[in-house]
């Protein structure tokens, strides 16, 4: 997944945690795992030095500076969108701090390769142990298929911040 797809799930899910950003950082570290258990396209790293197959001694070439500008633009644009769907002077920190767990297990990969010991070992392999063998080819309906998830759980985590669901549920009751 993207990180911009990270981040949302994130905040969102910290969106029910408002007053507790350590809660909302744990659950936004967990749910990046299970998104990437979802086939997904990832876009391409061309620096060998930051790609977490390889591990490649640092590179500072035109490939590390494309990365960089695309993971980092990726992350921030996550961060702020996660940022402005869902925080308020109230939930800042809890949305901010779901968010930022949800993209950090990409950059421990990173760190991993520069320190491949405990507990960032264990945290590897977990990481590509949960993550989806199937992957999607093309790049335009990876991307369709990431931007539509992240526009339905926008949708569901608003919908059930206004209560739709517990009103639907109120009207099956009262009609059975």
């Amino acid at each position: 997944m993207i990180l911009t797809t990270h981040a949302v799930v994130g905040a969102a899910l910290a969106s029910f945690v408002p007053s507790h950003p350590a809660v909302a950082f744990v659950l936004g570290f967990g749910s990046h795992f299970i998104l990437d258990a979802i086939p997904h396209v990832d876009y391409p790293i061309g620096s060998r030095s930051v790609n977490p197959k390889f591990g490649a001694p640092m590179a500072f070439d035109r490939a590390l500076l494309q990365d960089v500008v695309t993971i980092g633009s990726d992350g921030l644009f996550g961060l702020v969108a996660a940022l402005f769907l869902f925080s308020s002077a109230t939930n800042f920190w809890a949305i901010l701090m779901g968010a930022v767990g949800a993209i950090l297990p990409d950059p421990l990969q990173f760190a991993f390769t520069r320190l491949p010991h405990e507990p960032l070992r264990t945290l590897q392999r977990f990481h590509l142990w949960a993550h989806s063998k199937k992957t999607i080819d093309s790049a335009v309906f990876g991307a369709s298929t990431q931007a539509a998830f992240v526009v339905l759980v926008v949708g569901l985590t608003v919908a059930i911040h206004r209560g739709i669901f517990g009103a639907a549920m109120a009207m099956v009751r009262s009609a059975g």
